[in-house]
């Protein structure tokens, strides 16, 4: 049976909108990487967490946080508490978000809390690692994955650390010798990285590149074979589709009526891909914009 290779995920990466008014499309790459950390448990896991061995994973839903799920919560050999946050765009929320996790994961467990935010974004990391609200102040450590060289991650005897190389500083520029350290690998590792590469190649804009060099080197991903990684590259490949219809829209529209108010603007930033595809027909018939998404 023919092995199917990989297709790149579509416009699903950080910053992956469209010109004009039209949002970020962010794609939830923290799904991976929770995974890749939990499953794969790279070194980098240990060098966050203060070369201290992690003793249990305690992944907890957190009570009256509207994103209630925390990314890593674990218990360390000491008896200390690491959570550790993925974040793949400069959010400037993010002190905030980091001081109600760690209060509420403190109020659970009643233990010493670290807290750590792992930036895998491509633009240069501009958030704060800690905030003084008065009598309130939130202080964690705030890691960019380029702090680390993708040459030690690629010495590691975890496969996971091969996938994170692509992240690291250098990874981006030296993916041929990163395909070829991870194509040495056992087959049923060789097969997860190269999964987890082929999503996380969105963080970098190197998804064609790397489709490329699979086709170079003769490398095929079996997508199907890890439920977990095939819903995820799904999820991306149907989220990329949905924003090409409603781009595709947005030009008929602009070249049709002129330049689009920002309430139409808007009206298509939110819109589905049945939408997009309902309104497309109407074009040609209709005189006025308002006729193919209807009034403010």
């Amino acid at each position: 049976m023919a092995k199917r290779t990989v297709s790149r995920p579509r416009r699903a990466g950080t910053g992956a909108a469209a010109s004009g008014s039209q949002s970020p499309i962010r794609f939830n790459y923290d799904v991976v990487l929770k995974d890749l950390f939990q499953e794969d448990r790279p070194t980098l896991l240990q060098q966050i967490a203060g070369g201290a061995a992690v003793d249990q994973f305690l992944n907890v839903e957190l009570a009256a946080v509207k994103e209630n799920i925390a990314d890593l919560v674990l218990l360390l050999k000491g008896g200390e508490i690491q959570h550790i946050d993925f974040q793949s765009w400069n959010d400037p929320g993010m002190p905030y978000r980091v001081g109600i996790y760690g209060l509420l994961i403190a109020r659970k467990y009643r233990r010493k809390i670290r807290q750590a935010v792992l930036y895998t974004g491509k633009a240069p990391m501009r958030m704060r690692s800690k905030i003084d609200a008065g009598t309130i102040k939130v202080e964690y450590d705030l890691i960019d994955i380029r702090q680390f060289d993708y040459e030690a991650l690629l010495q590691s005897p975890n496969p996971g650390d091969y996938a994170l190389a692509l992240l690291a500083r250098g990874g981006a520029e030296h993916l041929r010798e990163i395909i070829q350290a991870a194509n040495r690998l056992p087959a049923h590792q060789r097969q997860r990285v190269f999964t987890q590469m082929a999503i996380l190649s969105g963080l970098r804009g190197a998804s064609e590149r790397l489709t490329m060099e699979f086709n170079t080197m003769g490398i095929s991903v079996e997508i199907n074979e890890n439920a977990f990684l095939k819903n995820i590259h799904d999820s991306a490949f149907a989220k990329g589709c949905e924003v090409g219809a409603v781009n595709v829209l947005r030009g008929l529209l602009q070249d049709k009526f002129g330049e689009l108010p920002k309430w139409a603007a808007k009206r298509l930033d939110t819109a589905t891909s049945s939408q997009a595809e309902l309104w497309t027909h109407r074009i040609l018939r209709a005189e006025t914009l308002e006729e193919v998404i209807g009034g403010k």
